[in-house]
């Protein structure tokens, strides 16, 4: 990675838009410098805070380094361009920061807006890439294959990171050289070996599971010889598979034993069964004869008494239909004679009854007609009252209706005047509540001020304190004729002390998380106050317009709810007084509809009078006319009534068709009993042949005895069904057995693969995982990265044993002192040349320190360029550290910088030391200004 241009806006010291363009400087060794303060290491912090989102010295958070000197409507951002293996690529960051508002509020002014965190990353074609913060943020770590914290410790070594960078511990180098070196291909290989590892320790562990669940799932005979056998062996699964599989053979020979001797017995059960149930037949059926014959001759026995009882009963029927023929022969003549009279009067008595239905029609007529004209006569009468009385009504609602106009404008007047006294009134009540808003409003903004000022106040003494405590970090180490790595001086009388309670920058950021919140809740309170001052404005020139209209001059607010009252009052007054005398002019519309519709009444009810009277008399001659016709034929009949000659007439034919049907039931009755007789004799002769053929069936035999036979099926069945259910018992544990015996032999032959599989897996586990028993806890990834590691401290001691003169060396620790706690392997020793000994690395001074940090870091960029690996530095920043070296040790620090940088790599220096400016032609020059700071180079030929 090599810079090539860097443009910061109200970012750090720097107010406005500060351009760096690095083309000016491509390689080689160049100083920034300037005074304290001026901004040299925002340079460092701009460019990592453009690619990682953090600063160099990661002690400062991007949303911290707006600019004090920024005018309100300057963007905050940082906008780096770099090439990284040939391709170009800009990054644009900006942090969360106020700004000004684009657009002026109600009242005209503009005001604080929060601008949100945003990134963007243009690529070699010149697209943008299309993600989010998190994505871009992970793309821009994937081009240049290392995160931040490697960033800062092997490219930008910021003001105390060299410390760092020489006190890493093991776990922390591993994550740098897994990224740098593409090692993580060593580490998947050692997690893909112990998730093998893992898999087939579970596969044994399933299959011994299954092992026993067979072993357990097998069973045997109730009382067998191998029982106690099974017992024993069944629990030594993991020694005893041969036993297991011989004594489950044992146990299945022994169950088909058991099957055969079970089928022997069903064999001679259903022989005796076949045999029994063959007797029981045949004495079935014989003792079935012997009930037929019993039941032959009770049969017989009945049908003669039978035939007997009918020969008596055929006597009488006789006798009694001969005296039934001889009664018919004398009195049936006269019957029919007597009906052939009374059916000849019917169709008289149907004319009578004509007649005398249409007299008493013809009464219910006059009857009807009467009540008629009568109740016209009361309604003509009546309605002749109503109609005078509806006149008089008429004329006194006229002269009321009249009123009417007058009362309604006087109704509206007064309900104007009261609609603009209860607008009002609204406008009144609207302007105490404005008013009571405004004075809460204003008290809220007196209350978000203070409270302003308080975390103001808060946030400037946090972090005045919390970059105090800085200085009193750096002062602990110092210690006198020893560099300060700042200034340089070798004398320290008056070091910065640590407070017994020091500010975290935690703090920090909560007091200022706190001071914005109240600076917001300020903006808004003020807003709300000069809202409800308007609104209060409003309502009251609105209520003054309209008082002064109506009252004048004089108008006062609070007399607006007594003249209300009044013009309520008047208002109600009226409206009564109105809608009484509307009422009047309905009732007036009402009355005149009324006597038009009794005027019409009257003289349909005439019309109507006139045409009853003439029904009237035609009712009367029907009448006379209809009862004298009815008269005459009542004369000629023998009954008043044909209900009368009906009841005689249908006496005669009951008494007639009795006669008839007696004669023809006895006939019925006579032939059904002959026909009876007949077959039952018919039936008796049938019966007698029959029971002559079983006598000859049973001569010789007895009747037979079934209970035995009957028993001994019962208990033959009994037997089978327990012959069944032991078979079925039997074949389900053999059943059992038998797939338990496969499931076993499939599952020993998978043991044994898993078991060759597990032994090679597991060692190589163990192996690459550091993990092997009795040896230094090294995994597979870290042997690789010593490899490295070694060539890093070859390369850093070729130029540290230049600068420090032959004093001391750095070495891996050897493989024999590393311990087997944690993760170890890349740990870092000093090897003093002058004693001839080893001692840890911490035990370096300030200087030495810096000088051994200093060739890590070179030695690091020699591997990393020589090696095949994904990352590629082209660049070296170093803040500080210089100070803590001696004039010797310093130029030829200064010597092996050039000589890294070459024609192709760029590496850049932050120091105040004096001399430096004379050793170093390159020089970007800060200088300070009231209203921020301004960057320069000063290249000298």
């Amino acid at each position: 990675m090599k810079p090539v241009k860097l443009v910061m806006s109200a970012f750090g010291s720097y107010a406005g838009q500060e351009t760096i363009d690095f083309t000016d400087a491509a390689q080689g060794v160049f100083l920034v410098t300037g005074d304290t303060g001026a901004g040299k290491t925002t340079i460092f912090d701009a460019i990592t805070y453009a690619l990682f989102d953090q600063t160099s010295g990661g002690s400062r958070e991007g949303d911290m380094m707006r600019s004090q000197y920024a005018a309100p409507d300057t963007p905050t951002y940082v906008e780096f361009t770099f090439r990284y293996c040939g391709n170009t690529y800009t990054v644009r960051r900006n942090p969360n920061y106020r700004r000004m508002s684009r657009r002026k509020n109600k009242e005209g002014e503009y005001t604080l807006a929060k601008e949100n965190a945003s990134v963007a990353l243009w690529m070699p074609d010149g697209q943008e890439f299309p993600g989010k913060m998190r994505e871009t943020n992970e793309k821009i770590v994937e081009i240049l294959g290392i995160g931040a914290p490697q960033f800062t410790q092997i490219a930008m070594i910021a003001q105390g990171e060299f410390i760092k960078l020489l006190h890493a511990s093991s776990k922390e180098r591993k994550e740098i050289f897994a990224r740098i070196f593409d090692t993580r291909a060593y580490a998947a290989i050692q997690i893909k070996l112990r998730e093998q590892s893992k898999s087939l320790y579970g596969k044994l562990e399933d299959n011994r599971k299954l092992c026993a669940h067979e072993i357990k799932g097998a069973a045997y005979l109730p009382g067998s010889k191998y029982a106690g056998g099974w017992e024993e062996i069944s629990s030594r699964l993991e020694t005893s598979p041969e036993q297991i599989q011989e004594t489950l053979g044992l146990l299945l020979e022994e169950l088909e034993g058991k099957e055969t001797e079970i089928r022997e017995q069903e064999q001679e059960n259903r022989r005796l069964a076949e045999e029994t149930a063959w007797k029981l037949r045949q004495a079935k059926e014989t003792n079935q004869l012997f009930q037929q014959a019993q039941k032959a001759s009770a049969a017989i026995r009945s049908r003669m008494e039978l035939l007997g009882q009918q020969g008596i009963q055929e006597k009488e029927e006789t006798g009694r239909l001969r005296e039934l023929r001889q009664q018919l022969e004398t009195q049936l003549p006269k019957l029919s004679e007597e009906i052939a009279g009374w059916r000849s009067l019917l169709p008289k008595y149907s004319l009578l009854k004509e007649k005398q239905e249409a007299a008493a029609h013809a009464q219910r007529e006059q009857q009807e007609i009467g009540a008629a004209v009568s109740q016209t006569k009361e309604k003509l009468s009546h309605l002749q009252t109503m109609v005078q009385g509806c006149g008089e009504q008429i004329a006194a609602l006229a002269e009321a209706a009249a009123q009417i106009p007058a009362l309604a404008e006087a109704n509206r007047e007064l309900m104007a005047k009261q609609s603009l006294l209860e607008e009002m009134s609204k406008t009144h009540k609207r302007l105490l509540a404005c008013e009571k808003k405004e004075r809460q409003e204003q008290e809220r903004v007196g209350q978000a001020l203070l409270l302003f000022q308080e975390k103001s106040q808060e946030y400037e003494w946090k972090n005045k304190s919390f970059i105090a405590e800085q200085a009193g970090l750096l002062a602990a180490d110092l210690e006198e004729g020893q560099p300060c790595p700042v200034c340089g001086a070798l004398e320290h009388p008056e070091k910065a002390q640590l407070s017994a309670h020091a500010v975290t920058e935690q703090q920090v950021e909560e007091a200022k998380q706190a001071r914005e919140q109240a600076d917001q809740d300020l903006s808004q309170r003020r807003e709300h106050f000069l809202k409800a001052q308007e609104n209060s404005r409003k309502e009251r020139s609105l209520l003054w317009q309209d008082g002064t209209r109506m009252f004048g001059e004089g108008f006062q607010p609070e007399g607006i709810s007594q003249a209300l009252a009044g013009c309520m009052e008047k208002g109600r007054q009226a409206a009564i007084r109105l809608e009484e005398a509307r009422q009047q002019e309905k009732l007036l519309v009402q009355q005149r509809e009324k006597l038009e519709q009794l005027q019409q009444e009257q003289a349909a009810l005439e019309q109507r009078q006139e045409g009853l009277i003439q029904k009237q008399y035609q009712a009367n001659l029907a009448f006379e006319t209809a009862s004298q016709a009815a008269g005459l034929l009542q004369q000629e009949l023998p009954f008043p009534e044909a209900r009368e000659l009906k009841q005689r007439l249908a006496k005669a034919e009951k008494e007639k068709s009795s006669l008839e049907g007696s004669r023809v039931k006895a006939e019925a009755s006579l032939q059904k009993l002959s026909r009876a007789i007949a077959e039952n004799k018919g039936i008796l002769a049938e019966q007698q042949r029959n029971q002559k053929l079983l006598e000859q069936q049973l001569k010789g035999k007895e009747p037979a005895e079934t209970d035995c036979l009957l028993e001994k099926s019962r208990l033959l069945e009994q037997e089978a069904k327990f012959l069944e259910q032991e078979k079925l018992k039997v074949a389900a544990i053999k059943a059992r057995d038998q797939q338990a015996r496969k499931q076993l032999t499939r599952l020993y032959q998978e043991r044994e693969v898993f078991k060759k599989q597990y032994e090679v897996v597991s060692n190589l586990d163990k192996t690459a995982n550091g993990n092997l028993p009795q040896h230094v806890r090294l995994d597979f990834q870290t042997y690789v990265q010593r490899r490295y590691f070694h060539s890093i401290i070859a390369e850093a001691n070729r130029r540290l044993v230049k600068i420090n003169g032959n004093q001391f060396i750095l070495q891996c620790r050897d493989v024999e002192h590393l311990g087997r706690q944690g993760e170890a392997g890349l740990d870092l020793d000093v090897y003093d040349l002058v004693t001839d000994k080893i001692r840890d690395v911490k035990t370096l001074s300030g200087g030495e320190s810096f000088l051994a940090a200093l060739s890590m870091a070179l030695g690091m960029a020699d591997v990393i360029q020589n090696t095949a690996g994904k990352v590629h530095l082209d660049t070296m920043f170093i803040d500080e550290g210089f100070g803590s070296l001696d004039d010797e040790a310093r130029d030829r620090a200064i010597g092996i910088l050039n000589e890294l940088a070459g024609d192709t790599r760029l590496v850049g220096i932050i120091s105040h030391v004096a001399e430096l400016k004379e050793q170093i032609d390159r020089k970007l020059v800060i200088k300070k200004g009231d209203k921020g700071s301004h960057a320069r180079w000063a290249i000298e030929c």
